[in-house]
């Protein structure tokens, strides 16, 4: 692929490190949650989780007196927490219900309150809604695969040493030809030497849909070096779909979803920031898959899916995560054109939920500040709108080789 000299402006800084707010994010495994407090850390902010009356509940781990994480608290009273260090004691909605150090009759606690968060319990798993607005249902943030009871689901969770961005916005390119050119899953499959790509905003406003608009042959020849790959006569199967005829999916979501496979057998990627260069990544797995079909799914998930896609191909990604430099000059090419949308979709909707952005946006959707600052927790449409409009003309940028 060719790319040539045009450079345009870099928007990278304008992202935000720690993650979209006003989402619903996954925190930690539901068994894990207890009496007993816990901590997770996400978006740079550490918040406590306990189980009270079988209910999650979620708090900055914070006292707001002194500072002492809440974590390290007891439930001495009945729907209660009391900081370790002074005895305030706070309710499930986050109120100071007496501070026992200050007596009976004290009336600080009704002036003092701890920052609680939205919590829910879906695929075993415990979300929590982080944000500054009113939470909007999770259902409203959670791909079909996700959202739908019928599904059997299966993950495990990893952390990893890199920011969520590049673990976000590699699906959009052409490295899958390359990179994962030996991994279990493709090593016996005809794989194209090399691929052009599209990209387009979803008809929602809220992903980047990815695709191959053409490959090449197994092995081709380049000008210089020769043919490549060197050896493909192992290479005796197609990829095809788990049913006949089905569409493959490639996507990147709001707010860091990567999603690929196909409506019946489908792979999410959820990376949820916990520091600007550290990311939890949740890797699922799912199948529409009633009845038996569930059991054989078990079975292709713990023998196959499991170690094959889930670790080993996904591994392969991690390797080039946490060596990557995301903040050295890029020099893009046509086959990022994925990248410049998803950046430009990321920054639009960064710009609606926080001031810092609203220059940017409003200059690079042609949209006024005003209509910008309007939270995706209260409604997509302005966001979609400047969306579409942010990342029109990414083609251009990206096939001549244009920073992001």
């Amino acid at each position: 692929m060719n790319t040539a000299s045009a450079r345009t402006h870099d928007i990278r800084s304008t992202l935000p490190r720690l993650g979209l707010r006003e989402y619903w994010y996954p925190a930690i495994r539901a068994s894990k949650v207890g009496k007993k407090p816990v901590t997770v850390r996400m978006l740079g902010e550490d918040i406590m989780l306990m189980r009270d009356n079988g209910r999650v509940h979620a708090f900055h781990d914070r006292c707001p007196h002194r500072g002492l994480p809440l974590s390290y608290g007891k439930q001495h009273f009945p729907g209660t927490v009391s900081c370790l260090y002074h005895g305030w004691t706070f309710d499930m909605s986050g109120q100071c219900v007496t501070a026992l150090n200050e007596g009976p009759d004290s009336t600080l606690p009704a002036k003092v309150k701890v920052r609680t968060y939205a919590t829910e319990e879906r695929c075993g798993l415990v979300w929590v809604f982080v944000g500054d607005g009113p939470p909007r249902s999770l259902d409203a943030d959670l791909p079909p695969e996700l959202a739908s009871g019928r599904n059997t689901v299966n993950y495990h969770i990893e952390e990893w040493a890199c920011s969520w961005l590049p673990a976000t916005e590699n699906l959009m390119d052409s490295h899958d030809v390359f990179v994962h050119r030996r991994s279990p899953f493709y090593l016996f499959r005809k794989l194209p030497a090399w691929v052009q790509v599209g990209a387009e905003l979803s008809a929602d406003g809220r992903a980047i849909d990815y695709r191959y608009t053409k490959m090449g042959p197994t092995q081709d020849t380049y000008p210089q070096v020769g043919k490549w790959p060197r050896q493909v006569w192992w290479r005796r199967f197609n990829v095809s779909a788990p049913v006949p005829g089905e569409y493959p999916t490639t996507q990147l979501r709001l707010p860091c979803l990567v999603r690929v496979g196909f409506s019946s057998l489908m792979f999410v990627r959820w990376m949820v920031p916990v520091e600007e260069n550290r990311v939890r990544a949740f890797l699922f797995s799912t199948r529409h898959a009633p009845g038996l079909q569930a059991i054989t799914y078990a079975i292709y998930y713990r023998l196959w899916a499991s170690w094959s896609l889930l670790k080993l191909f996904i591994g392969q990604d991690k390797v080039v995560f946490e060596r990557q430099d995301y903040a050295a000059p890029e020099r893009l090419s046509s086959t990022d054109v994925g990248v410049v949308k998803w950046r430009r979709l990321i920054a639009a909707t960064a710009a609606g939920t926080g001031a810092s952005a609203t220059a940017f946006a409003a200059s690079s959707a042609g949209t006024s500040a005003t209509q910008m600052n309007v939270s995706p927790a209260s409604t997509a449409a302005p966001v979609a709108a400047s969306a579409a409009t942010a990342t029109a003309g990414a083609d251009s940028v990206a096939a001549s080789g244009s920073a992001a």
